[in-house]
């Protein structure tokens, strides 16, 4: 690519676990597209470039150094950042693609990302933070089950992990879990969001399971928002853990880097082995269930539901992620800051989830798929 050539995406992180299933995906549906794909190692860069067929560049890019930054960003539509992990990058990137004139998507974000380009000074690019599998997609799939009722009312969702972990994914996973963006077995009732309202329980039987499983509730950002852009005025959403021992005991101890209070970097190490540890000699796997009641457009009480059980966390992550560039480019993300369940069209992904391999089970039906209350053997 000459200097004057002009990329339709640069990628930061390219070939990292979620990067390169991005790349993959936009290589997938828009196969003209011209990259720029950029981390410390050029020549790893260069060999997905290679893969991808795309046409482009591989460049070096060093996130610290804001001309190396500017470069990396000069001339791209859209700049989609997977170089994590997100505490420590957090706006940094946006404002670069800002000032050279792109779009910005990122698959994290959350709060402190929307807190940092929402402050004053003007962001007048579009971003769309919060564009991957969690928060995105978890985001996404229950807000479309309320959209096909009348009148949502109430949400039960279980959520589940287990999978490898980067230092990096491991970093934020441990943020997202502490109480500044979060509530730890909070629940939201009336359509106000209430401390300390469930409890964290042990042996549960969930459908779509393999086995009996642990769950923890936890109201998130994302989920706790989902009253105001849907109706709903009760949640109960618990993170599942399946035989995860190590990551519940890991956890149980490092609360105070949860809250970012102190050594980040030492727990996320300490956590990415524990995941290794619980993930030892099993397949990886994702777990979403979300229940949502109410009554139909005839004022009938309803149901609706959806099961998703798949085989990659990145694999989704790049691919909402890369999904929501397609929107950018397609003009369907207007200016300003905004989340992923905004921008992303739900039949959309629900075909790419669909076709994606990683993907075992996608159901969504009209009716309750946790009619039978979950058993428990005990509270944690």
């Amino acid at each position: 690519m000459s200097e004057h050539s002009t990329p339709s995406v640069a990628v930061v992180g390219a070939y990292g676990a979620v990067g390169a299933a991005a790349v993959r995906a936009i290589a997938e549906r828009l196969p003209d597209a011209v990259v720029r794909l950029g981390g410390r190692d050029r020549t790893r860069a260069k060999t997905l470039l290679a893969e991808s067929g795309l046409r482009g560049e591989a460049v070096e890019v060093d996130l610290y150094d804001g001309r190396s930054l500017a470069a990396f960003c000069r001339g791209a539509r859209v700049v989609l950042n997977c170089a994590g992990p997100s505490y420590q990058v957090l706006d940094r990137v946006a404002w670069a693609a800002a000032a050279a004139g792109a779009d910005y998507v990122d698959p994290g974000g959350d709060l402190p990302l929307l807190e940092a380009l929402t402050r004053p000074g003007t962001f007048d690019r579009t971003a769309v933070i919060t564009a991957g599998m969690q928060p995105g997609l978890t985001g996404l799939l229950p807000r479309h089950l309320c959209s096909t009722m009348s009148d949502p009312r109430r949400l039960t969702a279980y959520v589940g992990t287990m999978d490898r972990l980067t230092p990096a994914g491991a970093a934020d996973y441990l943020l997202s879990m502490g109480g500044a963006y979060g509530e730890a077995r909070g629940a939201v009732r009336g359509g106000i969001r209430v401390e300390r309202e469930l409890e964290p329980r042990t042996g549960v039987e969930l459908p779509y399971a393999d086995n009996r499983v642990d769950v923890y509730p936890y109201l998130s950002f994302e989920s706790a928002r989902l009253p105001e852009v849907t109706g709903l005025t009760e949640i109960d959403w618990y993170n599942v853990f399946d035989g995860g021992a190590h990551m519940m005991n890991c956890l149980s101890r490092l609360q105070g880097a949860m809250r970012g209070e102190s050594g980040l970097a030492e727990a996320a190490e300490e956590l990415t082995r524990a995941a290794a540890l619980d993930l030892f000699g099993r397949d990886p796997f994702q777990l979403m269930l979300f229940e949502v009641t109410g009554t139909d457009d005839a004022g009938r009480p309803a149901t609706r539901s959806l099961a998703l059980r798949a085989g990659d966390t990145y694999a989704l992550t790049g691919l909402a992620s890369a999904l929501a560039v397609l929107a950018v480019l397609d003009g369907r993300a207007a200016p300003g800051v905004c989340y992923g369940s905004d921008v992303l069209d739900a039949g959309t992904v629900l075909a790419a989830l669909r076709a994606e391999p990683a993907v075992e089970l996608l159901d969504v039906v009209d009716r309750p798929i946790l009619a039978v209350r979950a058993m428990e053997e005990g509270e944690l």
